[in-house]
């Protein structure tokens, strides 16, 4: 006997997240979106636009019906809104401080919106205000001019095991279309 688990509002799949926040956005474009917008904007199958929106239908956060468009219910506004909200904020943490390549910066924000708690997109915020504040500027100028500069490979032990592992560039990431698609904008 199989078991299907039903999505519950506070758990998500990052997949279903991502069609939510394309709701959200194709909506407030367009004022209306149809399941062809959705797999058009995704680069999926319509058959799989359908299913998410028969799971995001479940837990509430949209309306639809075969062959009509779907809208976003409050519960769902204020959802998309919150995975919008944190995507905006770790693009700009990303890109502003941590001075990343505006494309990197849109890739990476489209993988960690997903996965980032309340209380450390909080914390985020907090860190970007304090950026911000002018008497603070050098600080983050100074950052931003930072580089890590290792004795040797040989002698450095955070470099053999952090170096090598973090800065490897993995195959082009699922994300890069979604970014394409954004920065076409």
């Amino acid at each position: 006997m199989t078991f299907v688990t039903r999505p519950t509002l506070s758990s998500l799949s990052p997949s279903l997240e991502k069609y939510l926040k394309a709701i959200y956005d194709l909506q407030t474009e367009k004022g209306y979106t149809r399941v062809t917008d959705i797999a058009k904007a995704l680069r999926v199958a319509k058959p799989a636009v359908s299913a998410a929106f028969k799971n995001l239908g479940l837990v509430g956060l949209i309306h639809h019906r075969a062959y009509e468009g779907v809208r976003l219910t409050e519960e769902g506004i204020q959802k998309a809104k919150g995975i919008s909200g944190k995507f905006s904020i770790l693009s700009q943490f990303f890109s502003e401080v941590l001075g990343v390549d505006k494309r990197k910066a849109l890739e990476d924000a489209g993988l960690m919106e997903h996965y980032a708690s309340g209380d450390t997109m909080d914390r985020l915020v907090d860190l970007l205000r304090f950026f911000e504040a002018e008497e603070q500027k050098g600080i983050l100028e100074a950052f931003q001019e930072f580089r890590r500069e290792c004795e040797s490979e040989d002698t450095c032990v955070e470099c053999d095991f952090h170096c090598e592992i973090v800065t490897q560039e993995p195959s082009e990431s699922p994300e890069k279309k979604f970014t394409d698609r954004f920065l076409a904008k």
